[in-house]
């Protein structure tokens, strides 16, 4: 069995994961989801920590790494300091960066500027995120577009540059009709995804 860490996105919390909890655990797995530092307080580098030292401590065996949004510069971030502890990356409705991007720099590059989204530019947002692409590559990535998501301009332009890397980058990719907030909407298609089986197949 796997132990999976669910990491949310910016100015959430871990509560955004409790309708998603229960079909792992059902399934016999270990979750963990923690309530990151807020913003105002901390960095990326921060979050990063964050995640790490909670795997560190709790010593889960084979892990499988999620992270929502902007999350996903922490488990990229995650995965490159500890990649031998990571068995999957799996990113739901989230930019994907490059080494030496930052959450708001992919969003100026897509064509959203934060502003646009009335969001705040706290560090863990404005950091680069510095990290050895070749590491992160190795290790088998799920992505999940939301077709409904009100970041759809992000999604769509981070999906798009998944799909063209997909082969090399070992990417698996789905789309859910369902706005960014996957996990609550369509909690159980996104614990199908999450549990290896694609939306929609037998459940048995």
């Amino acid at each position: 069995m796997a132990s999976y860490v669910l990491v949310h996105g910016g100015r959430n919390n871990s509560g955004v994961w409790d309708q998603v909890t229960p079909y792992l655990t059902a399934a016999g797995h270990t979750v963990y989801a923690p309530t990151l530092a807020d913003p105002d307080t901390t960095t990326l580098a921060g979050h990063i920590s964050e995640i790490c030292t909670l795997i560190e401590t709790n010593q889960p065996g084979r892990i499988i790494l999620v992270g929502h949004s902007y999350a996903s510069m922490v488990i990229t971030g995650v995965a490159a300091r500890i990649p031998d502890r990571i068995i999957r990356l799996i990113y739901l409705d989230s930019a994907i960066p490059e080494s030496g991007d930052s959450l708001f720099g992919i969003m100026e590059r897509c064509g959203a500027p934060y502003q646009k989204f009335g969001l705040i530019t706290d560090r863990p947002f404005t950091d680069p995120l510095i990290f050895d692409e070749d590491t992160v590559r190795r290790i088998p990535k799920i992505y999940v577009h939301c077709t409904k998501s009100e970041f759809l301009i992000v999604g769509t332009c981070a999906y798009k540059e998944v799909l063209k890397k997909a082969r090399r980058d070992n990417w698996t990719c789905y789309e859910l009709e369902s706005p960014h907030h996957c996990m609550k909407a369509v909690p159980e298609q996104v614990a199908e995804i999450l549990l290896g089986k694609p939306p929609g197949s037998d459940p048995g």
